[in-house]
């Protein structure tokens, strides 16, 4: 066998050890970002589940009748300076889920997770306080709450869509055993 060959085999060879090497690195960077989405989610039901949100969370129903049936509470909402004691916390809800948001969004954690566990959340969070939301925006500018109605949104389309419920139909389907 010529030296030509021997080059020819030895290209052929060092091509597809290159192309193994480059899909096990795309595999460990899809891997990494599996397990960053892993942490990401565990934080965030952390969160989500912690006192002070499942409150917050508590609370936005008689808030949001407050709102609904009170105009001058409802017109102060509009005022920066107007913090009561009882819509404290859901604010302090509303900026995590704008972070939370935010993250979704530009991509830093997978959207199918956190909409297959709170698309219903949001949406109904949303319907309770969009109209106070809104309000705060006279009050901090014209973005206050736009990540979370963005991802609001999104969690109705997901609804919609039917995705959400065929998440749940194929949980309902698993073969596995429970124990």
């Amino acid at each position: 066998m010529d030296s030509g060959w021997v080059a020819a085999i030895a290209s052929i060879a060092s091509a597809v050890i290159v192309a193994i090497t480059a899909i096990a690195a795309f595999r460990q960077l899809r891997h990494y970002q599996n397990a960053n989405d892993i942490v990401v989610y565990l934080r965030l039901i952390d969160q989500m589940d912690s006192p002070a949100m499942l409150e917050a969370r508590a609370n936005i129903a008689a808030i949001s009748e407050k709102v609904a049936a009170d105009p001058v509470y409802r017109e102060s909402l509009k005022s920066a300076g107007f913090t009561p004691d009882e819509f404290r916390s859901i604010g302090m809800l509303l900026r995590f889920l704008e972070h939370l948001a935010v993250l979704v969004t530009k991509g830093g954690i997978a959207e199918e997770l956190i909409l297959a566990e709170y698309a219903d959340i949001f949406v109904d969070m949303w319907d309770k306080m969009h109209v106070a939301i809104v309000q705060r925006r006279f009050a901090f500018g014209p973005y206050t709450g736009r990540a979370f109605e963005h991802l609001a949104m999104r969690s109705r389309r997901y609804i919609e869509s039917g995705r959400m419920a065929r998440e749940y139909a194929r949980l309902e389907r698993d073969p596995r055993t429970a124990g």
